[in-house]
C-alpha cells in the first residue's frame, strides 16, 4: 500500500494517544459506529499507489466553459495500531470523516491523511494546458484544531502529485515533485499527512479542508469540502461500561454464593 510522500516541513506536535483496551467494548463501539460507506468513487481509480481502494470521496463536478472538472476529497486512516495504512475512511456519506487515536501514530504525524483528486479529461485539455491558460486550483487546509477555522492555502500543483489519464490503472500514476504537472496528464492525485505541512497541528481536532477550481479570470467555479473529526464516543458507551461492570460484580457474587 502507498506510503505517503510530500514536499512539506514536518511539525513536531505530538498526537495524544488513547487506546481502547477492553476488546469487548471496542467491538461494541465498532458495531455502533457501523461500516463506512464506500460510494463516490473517482475516475479512473486511485493512481498514487497500489493497494489503495477507490470510494468514499466527497465529489463535485465543476462546470467550466470547456466541460466539467471532477474534484474530490476524502480522509483515510494512515496509521493503525501497528503503524500501517488501511482503507478505512469512516465517512458519513456526506462530507465528514472520523478517526480515533491509534497506538501506531508517530509523534510528528496525524492519524489520518487527506487525499485530493482532480480530473480534467472532460475538458479535452490537460492539467498543464488549463494552468497555462490561467485556470488554477486551490487547497485550503484548516490548521485550527478547535471548532474554528484558520486556513493555510496553496496550489496543489505547486507541490508533488501523481499524474495520469483516464487510462491509468490503480497505482499506475507518475510521481512528480517539480511543481509542474506532467505533460498530457488529465488526472492528478495525492495523499497528504498534516505532519508534512509547516505549522499544521497533528493532534485530533476538527479540521475543514476545501479544494476549489478558478477560471482564467480568477473567478471561483466550484469547490468540494470535507470535515475531519475525532470518532465520537457513542452515548450508549458509558451505560455499556456500567453494565459490564455490573455483570462482573454479579458473577462474583454468584460464585461466592
Amino acid at each position: 500500500m502507498h506510503h505517503d510522500r510530500g514536499r512539506y516541513v514536518n511539525s513536531n506536535l505530538e498526537l495524544t494517544m488513547r487506546v481502547l483496551k477492553n476488546s469487548a467494548v471496542a467491538a461494541f463501539v465498532s458495531v455502533l459506529l457501523g461500516t463506512a460507506a464506500q460510494a463516490s468513487s473517482v475516475a479512473p481509480d486511485i493512481i498514487f499507489g497500489s493497494g489503495n481502494a477507490n470510494g468514499s470521496f466527497t465529489v463535485s463536478n465543476v462546470t467550466t466553459a470547456r466541460g466539467n472538472v471532477e474534484i474530490g476529497l476524502r480522509a483515510k486512516l494512515r496509521y493503525n495500531d501497528a503503524g500501517l495504512p488501511e482503507n478505512t475512511f469512516n465517512w458519513d456519506g456526506v462530507d465528514t470523516y472520523s478517526f480515533a487515536p491509534t497506538a501506531g501514530t508517530p509523534a510528528n504525524r496525524s492519524v489520518f491523511n487527506f487525499e485530493w483528486h482532480v480530473n480534467t479529461e472532460a475538458t479535452k485539455r490537460s492539467i498543464s494546458q488549463l494552468i497555462a491558460s490561467g485556470a488554477s486550483a486551490l487547497l485550503e487546509v484548516d490548521i485550527d484544531p478547535t471548532a474554528g477555522t484558520n486556513f493555510l492555502s496553496y496550489d496543489p500543483f505547486d507541490f508533488d502529485a501523481y499524474y495520469g489519464t483516464n487510462a491509468t490503472p490503480n497505482g499506475g500514476g507518475t510521481y512528480d515533485n517539480t511543481g509542474t504537472p506532467v505533460a498530457g496528464a488529465t488526472v492528478a492525485q495525492n495523499s497528504v499527512n498534516y505532519g508534512f505541512i509547516l505549522g499544521a497541528p497533528v493532534e485530533l481536532g476538527i479540521y475543514d479542508i476545501r479544494l476549489s477550481i478558478f477560471n482564467t479570470q480568477n473567478q471561483l467555479l466550484g469547490s468540494t469540502a470535507i470535515k475531519v473529526t475525532p470518532v465520537p464516543v457513542p452515548a450508549a458507551l458509558p451505560l455499556l461500561v456500567f453494565a459490564l461492570g455490573g455483570l462482573g460484580f454479579a458473577g462474583r457474587r454468584r460464585k461466592a454464593a
